[in-house]
């Protein structure tokens, strides 16, 4: 893959990804498939390609694993039965409320509702996910603070993986509420995370990046997948 301004590649990493998905058998491809799931995220799997994702960033079952600021619980549903009942699943904070609805209206055993940051037990998380946050917090001057709090609830040798909507515009792009990918890439490393690897899993080089993220099919537009790590394994 060639590298084009903030369009950076470092692995292509696709088939790896499906190998990955390959081994987890079919237990985990029948969690997408479950009759409970509503229709409406089950529409997104394709744009989202969930199972490949978590691969990518390393989660297996037994985990402790963070789904963070998830809004309707789109992952938080996903990630619970693949951790499975050894393993454990912090969502939140809940922004919006949407996650104590749900998970009042459909508990999960494994699922604790966290209302901040510093909620999760230091040294206690394997992999922390946010998808399609980080440009919210780099926007208003957040960041620095959340990532501390991941640093610190991370394992050594954790890992934080983050999914947001590409821009070839520099920093944050508030016409298209999209962000750098480099701008996201020396936030958090400089807060003390190392860049493992970038995945091209969820990019779309149809995506000419000039329409807001929000609007038409936000599930099919070009995201960058940036896999980083904890120091200290």
């Amino acid at each position: 893959m060639t590298m084009n301004g903030s369009r950076r590649f470092f692995v292509v990493i696709g088939t790896v990804a499906t190998v990955a998905i390959a081994g987890l058998g079919f237990a985990q491809q029948d969690i997408l498939s479950s009759p409970a799931r509503p229709d409406a995220e089950r529409a997104r799997d394709a744009g989202t390609k969930p199972l490949e994702l978590y691969a990518f960033f390393g989660v297996e079952p037994g985990m402790t694993v963070a789904d963070l600021m998830p809004a309707g619980g789109y992952n938080t549903y996903i990630l619970s039965p693949l951790v499975g009942s050894s393993g454990k699943v912090y969502s939140g904070p809940d922004r919006r409320g949407g996650m104590a609805t749900r998970l009042g209206d459909n508990p999960l055993a494994n699922v604790e509702l966290i209302s901040g940051f510093g909620d999760m037990p230091a040294g206690s998380i394997d992999v922390l996910i946010t998808v399609r946050n980080l440009h919210d917090l780099i926007n208003g001057g957040n960041e620095a603070a959340a990532l501390a709090a991941w640093m610190t609830a991370l394992k050594p040798g954790g890992i934080l993986g983050v999914v947001d909507a590409r821009t070839t515009m520099e920093g944050f792009d508030s016409s298209t509420h999209r962000i750098n990918e480099q701008t996201v890439i020396d936030a958090v490393t400089a807060a003390g995370f190392e860049l493992v690897e970038s995945s091209d899993l969820l990019a779309n080089p149809d995506d000419d990046v000039t329409t807001r993220a929000e609007t038409g099919n936000r599930y099919d537009i070009d995201r960058m997948t940036l896999k980083f790590r904890k120091p200290g394994m």
